[in-house]
C-alpha cells in the first residue's frame, strides 16, 4: 500500500498552514491578552486587602501580581539578551519597582490606581497594573 504523492502533499500543506496560522487560515492570529479587567482585579484586590482570610481573592490578586512581575522580568531579560548593545536601565518598557517591594504593597498601589482611574476599569488588568507601577515608581531619566 503506497500513499499517493497527492495525498502526502495535501497533508503536508494542510499541516503547514495549520501550524503557520494557528488553525485559522487567512486570518491573522490575535495574541492572547488575558481576560481579566481592572474591574475584576479591583474587586479581588480590595477584598484580599480588607480580609486576609479570603483565600480565593488573595490568590487571584497576589497571583496576578506575581505572574505579571515574573512575565515582565522574562520579557526584559529576553530583550536585554537580544539587544546587548543597550544598557539594562535603558530598555524601553522596563519597570523600576524597588526590589524590597512586596505583594501587599503592590496590591495597595494597584487598588489606589484603579480607584483613581475608574473610567479605565474595562481595560486589560495587566496594562493597568503596568500603569500603576510606573506611576508609583517612575524610572530615573
Amino acid at each position: 500500500m503506497n500513499a499517493s504523492p497527492f495525498t502526502l502533499t495535501t497533508v503536508c500543506v494542510a499541516l503547514s498552514l495549520t501550524l503557520a496560522f494557528g488553525g485559522r487560515c487567512g486570518m491573522a492570529a490575535e495574541p492572547f491578552r488575558g481576560n481579566l479587567t481592572g474591574k475584576d482585579m479591583l474587586g479581588f484586590c480590595k477584598d484580599a486587602l480588607a480580609d486576609p482570610m479570603k483565600d480565593f481573592e488573595k490568590g487571584m490578586c497576589f497571583g496576578f501580581i506575581d505572574g505579571f512581575m515574573a512575565g515582565h522580568f522574562v520579557a526584559t531579560t529576553w530583550h536585554y539578551f537580544h539587544h546587548r548593545n543597550e544598557k539594562m536601565d535603558e530598555i524601553y518598557g522596563r519597570l523600576c519597582v524597588p526590589k524590597e517591594m512586596n505583594r501587599t504593597e503592590m496590591a495597595k498601589i494597584y487598588v489606589r490606581h484603579l480607584e483613581a482611574h475608574r473610567d479605565s476599569l474595562a481595560w486589560n488588568a495587566g496594562q493597568l497594573l503596568d500603569a500603576a507601577l510606573r506611576e508609583a515608581y517612575p524610572c530615573p531619566e
